[in-house]
């Protein structure tokens, strides 16, 4: 068994996901889940293997109970303890609400938010003494963005879950919070956003600036970090100051 608190991040090889492994892998071995992208995950080996840091890649379809309850099974088995998940995996299809068909619906839901109700199951079940489930979500998921009629409900009822399993969970000693990121410099945000949208909303950012992948890591560790034991059940908002 590690001697060492074992993180688990789902969606974990690029993006923020990406980002919030390297960071977690500083002080702890981390085991960064994807879906599909074998590029982005063999690009986090390399830089863990460069680095010296305890990171690996485990392919997972997390769509399903059964499979996050076998990413579950295998992380306990690789290390022996598991204390902290981050939730970063998203479907990101761009629907319409009036055109969405069912099966993208449900899609969307079965990764963006459902998941998280299944690790949060399983995490509590665990001896940890500090334990902590992180969610990754949106400021849109209370405005209005075009394209976000699934995106946008599914992470709300992100939140709302996370309070659920915050109260439940407390008494367990495992918090549960969700970090609310703006707009962030990401591949898939580039492939969905025009660049002079981009340059628009980081002249409107009090800051200058749209958010980097880092920033939310940074954040996402602090709440992992045992130190935060008195924080749960919030929405943690990363925007800049654009929202004010």
């Amino acid at each position: 068994m590690s001697d060492q608190r074992v993180t688990l991040v789902v969606g974990g090889t690029k993006g923020i996901g990406g980002a919030t492994s390297r960071r977690l892998a500083r002080s702890g071995p981390v085991v960064a889940a994807y879906r599909s992208d074998e590029a982005a995950a063999a690009s986090l080996a390399e830089y863990a293997a460069e680095a010296l840091l305890d990171v690996t890649t485990r392919a997972s379809d997390v769509s399903t109970k059964r499979g996050v309850d076998e990413l579950v099974d295998r992380v306990l088995e690789q290390h022996g303890r598991l204390d902290v998940i981050v939730f970063a995996a998203v479907d990101a299809r761009l629907r319409s609400p009036l055109t969405i068909t069912e099966e993208d619906w449900q899609r969307v839901l079965d990764t963006t938010t459902t998941p998280f109700l299944w690790l949060g199951q399983r995490l509590g079940h665990l001896k940890s003494e500090a334990g902590r489930l992180i969610g990754l979500t949106s400021p849109w998921a209370h405005r209005y963005a075009k394209g976000y009629g699934a995106i946008g409900p599914a992470k709300a009822a992100l939140e709302t879950l996370a309070v659920q399993l915050a109260v439940e969970l407390a008494p367990r000693g495992v918090t549960v919070n969700t970090v609310s990121a703006g707009l962030v410099d990401t591949e898939l945000m580039r492939s969905q956003i025009a660049p002079a949208y981009i340059d628009h909303m980081a002249k409107r950012t009090p800051v200058g600036r749209i958010g980097l992948p880092d920033d939310v890591a940074a954040m996402v560790c602090f709440l992992a970090d045992v130190s935060a034991s008195w924080i749960t059940g919030q929405v943690l908002t990363l925007d800049g100051g654009y929202f004010l």
